[in-house]
């Protein structure tokens, strides 16, 4: 039950903090890049829409490395497998002789 009581309280501070960056960011911004710019829109929405993006790009790279440790993990544990059974084989091996 701590657990929900401490998730209320994180996700009551998120929305203050975002309320608080919404009150304080309302100057409209136009950004350029070469030729083209964007439409004008507040900071708010700029910051929100930059920290999106780096949630979901890392989202992605964190995704990328575990299942690249996953299929590394499952390669040493066949030839750990192997091993053992190379090893149990031998141990036998000697004693019948």
């Amino acid at each position: 039950m701590s657990w929900l009581a401490r998730l209320f309280w994180v996700s009551l501070a998120v929305v203050f903090f975002f309320l608080a960056a919404l009150a304080v960011n309302q100057d409209p911004v136009v950004l350029h890049f070469l030729t083209w710019q964007t439409p004008s829109l507040s900071v708010f929405w700029w910051l929100l829409a930059a920290f999106g993006l780096g949630l979901l790009l890392g989202l992605l790279g964190i995704t990328v490395l575990t299942t690249r440790l996953s299929l590394k993990n499952r390669k040493l544990s066949r030839q750990l497998g192997h091993a053992e059974q190379e090893l149990h084989r031998v141990r036998n091996l000697s004693l019948q002789d």
